[in-house]
């Protein structure tokens, strides 16, 4: 890969790996706590990368919860990846496969939203694409480790943490409200969010809403489209 290619990738999503490094510290810190060795830490973020379900894994450890648990809980948590993957393979289906397959495992909730959102505006590549979700795979298992360590030395409080997750994600939010469908989807999103977890009482719920809110984005945008398509037609 060229350095042009890694440049232009860090370029798009390292306001992504600056909240990566203190949110993967302590999750690294967490998974420590949970009984992690920091080799079993760096292995674990290199195979699931996936900070959400590292959370929860390092949870359900300290709870004592089975083995068997833990993987079906991630298993359905990472569910989401199919739709993301499923939403980019137009743009590298003419890739190889050992392209194909990296690009899928390195593909997490923020690389895919920088993607997404270069793919629409600008000159976006395949290669670009794979470096920017590069850069944020090697930042979050390196700082990953790194919270290993730390937590193996100090005791330090991870609440402040939550408001970094936050914070990263309304910035991926803002960046991609450049429609008035995108933005009727992120309030939609959040209205089922908050419903599902009044009822529903866990976490599960914001995976359901991301999935009725991915249903209702394609349904609307589909839509929309062949209307335009209509109109054009009648007029000509």
């Amino acid at each position: 890969m060229e350095r042009q290619v890694w440049q232009a990738g860090f370029k798009s999503i390292y306001p992504v790996l600056i909240g990566y490094i203190p949110l993967g510290m302590a999750c690294g810190m967490l998974l420590y706590d949970a009984g992690f060795s920091i080799p079993a830490i760096f292995l674990m973020s290199l195979l699931v990368f996936a900070g959400a379900s590292q959370f929860m894994a390092a949870s359900m450890v300290v709870m004592g919860v089975t083995a068997s648990a833990i993987i079906t809980m991630v298993f359905f948590l990472n569910l989401r990846h199919s739709l993301m993957s499923s939403s980019m393979s137009r743009y590298v289906k003419k890739s190889s496969v050992p392209f194909i397959l990296l690009f899928s495992h390195t593909l997490a909730d923020e690389a895919y939203a920088v993607n997404y959102n270069q793919f629409q505006n600008h000159d976006w590549t395949a290669q670009k694409a794979l470096a920017a979700n590069l850069w944020a795979y090697l930042t979050w298992s390196i700082s990953t480790a790194i919270g290993g360590w730390i937590g193996s030395t100090l005791a330090i409080n991870t609440t402040i943490m939550n408001y970094v997750l936050i914070a990263m994600f309304i910035y991926l939010l803002v960046n991609q409200l450049v429609s008035k469908l995108v933005v009727f989807v992120g309030l939609f999103s959040g209205v089922v969010s908050i419903i599902l977890m009044v009822v529903l009482k866990h976490n599960i719920a914001l995976v359901i809403a991301a999935i009725l809110a991915s249903f209702v984005g394609y349904f609307a945008d589909s839509y929309l489209t062949k209307k335009k398509t209509k109109e054009k037609g009648w007029a000509q």
